[in-house]
């Protein structure tokens, strides 16, 4: 039998009362990211997409939202650590494939019209980390759309703390293990992002980096895209 993933067996014990609650407002948000995707790049019945951190778990709602919403789920192929057969009973138009933590993508260069990752970067590990999962992404595919959350917004949603993110990370994470958030205090588990981190990396191509503002005007996100 399939093990659960390690990582993703931690993640459901940081879920809170809180995150539940607001759960509602994050599909608001991704469901309009998800629009500026569709005017960003038109995809058609013949586009072949790449999700890249999709989960086999729905407890949070907003989750696997673009499986949801995409109206050619025949041409998703879905990639994730977690349980590959759990995640196809979800979804069973949608290929799911078990890739590795930090590892080389099992697809080849070029391979999909557009790479898509949901809010997953922030989890990949340090500026190292990330910048290898970003490369990874623009490898596999032509074009890229991946969201994050913004360390400039006022709420960290992780941890569920307010501001410390915009501290140094090494207090961040202090704080983070103060207030018993230990699985958060880790650049493994959570690394949070400026614009201009993804700015200073050195990545195979060039990226276009959006800072979202939810409502219009309360920055909550960034979008790199391509």
């Amino acid at each position: 039998m399939q093990q659960d993933n390690p990582w993703d067996k931690e993640v459901k014990e940081t879920i809170t009362p809180t995150k539940l609650f607001l759960t509602d407002l994050s599909i608001k948000v991704r469901t309009d990211q998800f629009k500026f995707f569709k005017k960003l790049y038109k995809p058609t019945k013949n586009t072949k997409v790449l999700d890249v951190g999709v989960t086999a778990d729905e407890v949070l709602k907003d989750s696997n939202i673009f499986e949801r919403l995409y109206e050619y789920p025949q041409n998703i192929t879905a990639a994730t650590i977690e349980d590959v057969k759990k995640f196809q009973k979800l979804y069973p138009k949608v290929k799911a494939v078990k890739i590795e933590q930090n590892k080389k993508l099992p697809f080849k260069n070029d391979q999909f019209d557009v790479v898509i990752s949901w809010a997953t970067l922030e989890h990949t590990g340090n500026y190292d980390k990330q910048k290898f999962f970003l490369n990874e992404l623009l490898r596999v595919g032509k074009r890229v759309f991946i969201t994050t959350p913004y360390r400039g917004s006022f709420y960290e949603p992780h941890s569920g703390l307010l501001f410390v993110q915009w501290l140094p990370l090494g207090w961040f994470r202090t704080i983070c293990r103060v207030a018993g958030r230990e699985f958060w205090s880790k650049s493994s588990n959570l690394n949070p992002l400026y614009a201009r981190d993804i700015v200073k990396m050195t990545l195979e191509k060039e990226v276009n980096v959006k800072i979202y503002k939810m409502f219009r005007f309360i920055p909550s996100h960034l979008i790199i895209y391509n």
